[in-house]
């Protein structure tokens, strides 16, 4: 009977320290594994909030670069618009460059006021036909045949010349058109063999005339495009005389000039 009880005492004490032996194994499992859980809470707790910020801001310019890059694109393909429907309230004025916008059959001839050699002096002779038509826009493109015309002794003495001409030619207009919208174009660039046509036309003349143009706008509160510095180094756009230009010069304009003509 003894020896029933003593075997009765043993097993219950085995099965108490085995079932304590497990019980703490899987508490010692379980603390491990809700301790890991609190350093990982606490590791995105301290995590730096600018770590974040960074990793935002250069999601946020990624999208920005990208919306840019299609604007660019855009402005630098040609787009799919009428442009003498887009321009019919539109009047361009210039040299033989502008000339041929109709030349080309881009826009209609009556939307084109322009011959070749003009500058900002004979353009005063095309008053009383601009007048007539009355134009909403009027575009103006002069300085390749000037910078040949107003030819003096210094550099600074041709480019004050012509620019006392155009603003005289502005004011003419403003005077008969008062609420007609002008924009100055900016003398465009040439390449190095527009010298053989005349020695004069070299891009540190253009560039001059340039500076007075966007001079004239001002003193005349007109509108001032600068067209030259987006188009320098395109030199596939030139005709091979290294001043006029190509087809594609002329729709890359018309859709240049939607940033500014609405």
């Amino acid at each position: 009977m003894r020896r029933k009880i003593l075997t009765v005492i043993t097993l219950t004490m085995s099965f108490y320290i085995i079932f304590s032996f497990i019980t703490g194994m899987l508490n010692e499992v379980f603390q491990s594994k809700s301790q890991s859980r609190k350093d990982y809470l606490v590791k995105l707790e301290n995590k730096s909030l600018a770590d974040l910020q960074d990793k935002i801001d250069t999601y946020q310019n990624d999208i920005l670069n990208k919306k840019n890059d299609n604007i660019e694109n855009q402005s630098l393909e040609k787009m799919d618009i009428n442009y003498s429907k887009y321009y019919e309230n539109t009047i361009f004025m210039g040299d033989s460059i502008t000339e041929a916008l109709s030349e080309f059959g881009i826009l209609d001839s009556y939307n084109v006021i322009a011959n070749k050699g003009d500058t900002v002096v004979n353009a005063l002779q095309n008053m009383d036909k601009l007048q007539g038509i009355n134009p909403k826009n009027l575009v103006l493109l002069y300085g390749m045949n000037d910078v040949i015309a107003f030819d003096s002794n210094s550099s600074e003495e041709s480019s004050n010349a012509f620019k006392e001409k155009y603003i005289e030619l502005i004011n003419s207009i403003k005077a008969v058109l008062p609420k007609t919208n002008i924009y100055l174009i900016s003398p465009l660039p040439v390449m190095d063999n527009a010298v053989n046509t005349n020695p004069r036309l070299t891009n540190e003349n253009l560039n001059n005339f340039r500076l007075k143009v966007h001079e004239v706008a001002t003193a005349t509160g007109s509108t001032y495009i600068d067209l030259a510095s987006v188009i320098t180094e395109k030199d596939y756009l030139h005709e091979q005389d290294g001043i006029h230009y190509k087809y594609d010069f002329y729709t890359f304009w018309l859709d240049f000039l939607i940033n500014y003509i609405q």
